[in-house]
């Protein structure tokens, strides 16, 4: 578990200080900045933790059990029952970056739908048909996500 310093600091500087970190996450804007961001920020133990409280925020909003959550993540039922409670009390942040996570990942199936649809029924001319259907059925499997 990551550490917090025993010297505390003032209430001014301690707003300050988050006013600041606020800041810096509100203006990275391309998926580059924020890895870049956060490679430098975090260290790799908090990437890890912090990436496994928002996909179990993300599998309990697509009504995942809680017990299934901990086998897939390998994270402790406390662990779990710690981001529900949150979700439960105050989860509108959470909420909002997984409707954008969820709206995103439509699209991208429609658009991924539309293709194989389209490759199946229109295949290029010329084509080895056979090659392009396996080809086509293992870009599907890339695109499948875990959860």
């Amino acid at each position: 578990m990551t550490q917090v310093s025993r010297y505390p600091l003032s209430k001014d500087i301690e707003k300050r200080v988050f006013e600041i970190f606020l800041d810096a996450v509100a203006g990275v804007q391309t998926s580059e900045e924020v890895n870049i961001f956060i490679e430098d920020l975090l260290s790799p133990t908090e990437r890890v933790m912090l990436s496994k409280r928002l996909s179990i925020a993300f599998l309990l909003n697509k009504g995942y059990e809680q017990r299934l959550i901990c086998q897939i993540l390998r994270v402790s039922l406390g662990t779990v029952n710690k981001v529900n409670s949150s979700l439960k009390a105050k989860g509108e942040g959470y909420t909002r970056v997984i409707e954008k996570i969820k709206g995103k990942e439509k699209l991208e199936d429609f658009w991924g739908k539309v293709d194989e649809f389209l490759n199946d029924i229109l295949p290029p001319k010329g084509q080895n048909w056979k090659a392009l259907r396996i080809n086509n059925e293992i870009d599907k499997r890339k695109r499948r996500k875990a959860f």
